[in-house]
């Protein structure tokens, strides 16, 4: 009795076949690629499947390592980074240090100017109290009676006239500024030699009773006139506009004060007559 061989036998006849088949080509290709010194089909496609994955490996590796150095050296660049602050902080410091030292060298040459320019002796003081709100405009400064400053002695800055004690004590006296409504100073108009009345509005100083038939322009100096109190030549300001009214009997010139008294550290006070 013959056996008939069944489907499935047919099957693995067949892939067993084909195997052989594929067995062979692959080593005749073998064969022909090391006779020709190529690369065989098969480490081909091996380099080309798995060498994209080997540097997307090698790619992260780096990218890790690059992290962790990162992470390495992030205590050292914060120390660095709060030196340069403190660098900055002290480079600004000294930079604000030159800028004081040089405004103050300008005031102290100013000072040094006006004293020469003074009739009399003055006294240096510092100023140690200034209320611009208060009810009087008036600044406070570290000189008395015992190095004689009293009522009425004048007080000039740098630039001009500042404005005259009102009350001394032994260490200490109150200066009212030219600025104080209550202020008035016999003043005089350099160019058009004309005399008027320098007071006070607390924002600026203005000049009145100039005759209507004097000329005042834009930038005239106006000094101090001698009188009682003030000695002559002090500058006070500059006109900075004229209110000149046809029926009125005298100009009024808005003036810009020579001192700026924001600002102002350093005076003169000349003693009283």
């Amino acid at each position: 009795m013959v056996a008939i061989p069944s489907f499935w036998d047919e099957r693995k006849l067949l892939v067993f076949v084909a195997l052989i088949i594929v067995a062979a080509s692959a080593m005749l290709l073998q064969i022909d690629a090391v006779r020709h010194g190529r690369q065989n089909l098969i480490d081909e496609a091996g380099a080309s499947v798995f060498a994209p994955i080997g540097d997307a490996v090698l790619s992260a590796g780096r990218a890790i390592a690059a992290e962790a150095s990162a992470l390495a050296h992030a205590g050292s660049l914060a120390h660095e980074n709060e030196q340069l602050r403190a660098r900055i902080v002290q480079l600004q410091q000294h930079d604000d240090m030159l800028h004081a030292a040089g405004a103050e060298n300008v005031e102290l040459k100013g000072l040094i100017g006006m004293r020469d320019a003074l009739p009399k002796p003055s006294i240096a003081a510092d100023v140690v109290g200034y209320a611009p709100e208060a009810g009087r405009l008036e600044i406070a400064i570290d000189r008395g009676t015992v190095d004689g400053v009293g009522r009425d002695a004048v007080v000039v800055g740098s630039t001009g006239l500042v404005g005259h004690v009102v009350d001394a004590g032994p260490h200490e006296a109150h200066v009212l500024l030219v600025i104080d409504q209550t202020s008035a100073v016999p003043a005089y108009l350099e160019r058009s030699r004309c005399w008027g009345i320098v007071v006070g509005t607390s924002l600026h100083v203005k000049m009145k009773y100039i005759a209507q038939d004097k000329k005042v322009a834009a930038g005239d100096l106006v000094v101090t006139g001698r009188g009682e109190v003030y000695p002559g030549g002090i500058p006070i300001g500059r006109v900075r506009e004229v209110d000149k009214s046809d029926s009125a009997l005298y100009q009024t010139a808005i003036l810009d004060s020579a001192i700026d008294f924001s600002s102002l550290t350093r005076v003169l006070v000349l003693p009283a007559r």
